[in-house]
């Protein structure tokens, strides 16, 4: 088998070739902002199960006879499945890049001998994606049960043998200002691509009260976001913000890609997570997308409404997904924009007291799935194909 390039880019436009393996939702962590956690009421995440090795396995073949190319492993906790070793082992044998979602609590642990972190490396695992929601103890723990500390001294060791890898950070109420300090940290670990995820109340979220306390405005937000993405930026860091309209942080109009647009972006799956009762041929199977390349369960519906709260909207996405306010009808970029959550604007209006939540952009019709300055963001689409790439390097030469 000839050896892989050390990375390479995706062409901006064409669909993802990355495809996810959901390993099971078994999980000792409580994230305060965790999809999963409403799924089976108060229902502990650590008493879940995960799928077998053998059907793990199984999928990961599946997606490379589907043409897929590289996926990430979630759950649940990943690192906790006892065959996560061989299933990486497997995906090396068949050329597909991996990359490990996790909260690195248990990566430094012997497992026999090397450490768990090495042993990943030596099946072939090309890249980790770290959730850090928080760079102090205390937070990071109030945050997500586990620790800091332990996720940074992964982190060191990854330095030291000069692996690169990815962090998340959802945004939310209760770390919104920290965002910079969070860049910060970033920057000075090898950290090649750094996404931030705007929550919203998806899922069993999406009727929880929990939520309001949770979301954040996106004012507030906003001046945080930008600071934290400018450090990143010049610290030779892609940046990547999910599932925000893209009035609301036009400094970041390039970096935002959200439900219209994921699919075309090439870190993000284009197969089905979850699905546990459906066989692997289903899970691996990339979704179909629609002419404009949204998926028909996200598509533009152009249909006046009034909310609970006497909001009046122009048009949604899919059947009850995401909605757009009047305001929305002058804007050029509508179409290739993902609208607002229909609780942000129960809670929030359009527009609240002194300032402005949905702000019109001017200017010629754009269109899914992605708009020209994020086409043109060339760090956003470098992949990492070789465990020991030098994406830093990368990234600042592409951003030259």
């Amino acid at each position: 088998m000839t050896s892989a390039p050390p990375y390479c880019k995706h062409q901006p436009g064409t669909p993802s070739a990355a495809g996810v393996l959901d390993v099971g939702l078994k999980c000792p962590h409580r994230c305060l902002f965790c999809y999963y956690s409403n799924v089976d009421g108060e229902e502990s995440l650590a008493r879940k199960t995960f799928r077998s090795g053998a059907q793990c396995r199984e999928i990961v073949s599946e997606m490379a006879r589907q043409g897929l190319t590289s996926f990430d492993v979630t759950g649940g906790e990943p690192t906790l499945h006892p065959e996560l070793i061989p299933i990486i082992r497997h995906a090396t044998s068949l050329g597909l890049a991996s990359r490990v979602i996790t909260l690195g609590q248990n990566l430094m642990v012997r497992k026999d001998e090397p450490l768990f972190v090495d042993a990943l490396i030596d099946a072939g695992v090309t890249s980790f994606l770290f959730s850090t929601h928080a760079v102090e103890e205390e937070a990071f723990k109030a945050f997500t049960n586990a620790s800091w500390a332990r996720l940074k001294e992964a982190m060191d060791h990854l330095d030291r043998r000069g692996f690169q890898y990815c962090l998340n950070t959802v945004v939310f109420t209760g770390n919104q200002h920290m965002l910079p300090d969070i860049a910060r940290e970033s920057v000075r670990h090898g950290v090649y691509a750094h996404n931030f995820i705007l929550f919203n109340p998806y899922y069993e979220w999406k009727n929880n009260a929990k939520a309001f306390a949770v979301q954040s405005r996106y004012p507030e937000a906003r001046p945080h976001l930008v600071r934290a993405v400018e450090i990143l930026e010049a610290g030779g860091v892609a940046v990547n913000v999910r599932y925000a309209p893209l009035c609301a942080f036009p400094e970041l109009r390039k970096n935002i890609v959200g439900i219209v647009g994921v699919h075309f972006d090439p870190h993000e799956w284009r197969n089905r997570a979850g699905n546990y009762d459906q066989p692997p041929a289903y899970c691996a199977e990339p979704l179909e997308l629609g002419p404009d390349g949204v998926r028909g369960i996200h598509a533009l519906v152009r249909e006046t409404r009034t909310l609970e709260n006497g909001l009046r909207t122009i048009a949604r996405r899919g059947e009850d997904f995401k909605y757009f306010p009047e305001a929305c009808a002058q804007c050029g970029l509508m179409e290739a924009c993902d609208g607002l959550d229909v609780n942000y604007l129960l809670n929030n209006g359009a527009n609240g007291p002194g300032d402005a939540l949905v702000t019109p952009v001017p200017g010629a019709r754009q269109h899914a799935p992605i708009v020209s300055e994020r086409a043109a963001y060339g760090p956003a689409f470098l992949l990492k194909r070789s465990p020991f790439a030098d994406m830093r390097a990368a990234v600042l030469k592409e951003k030259a």
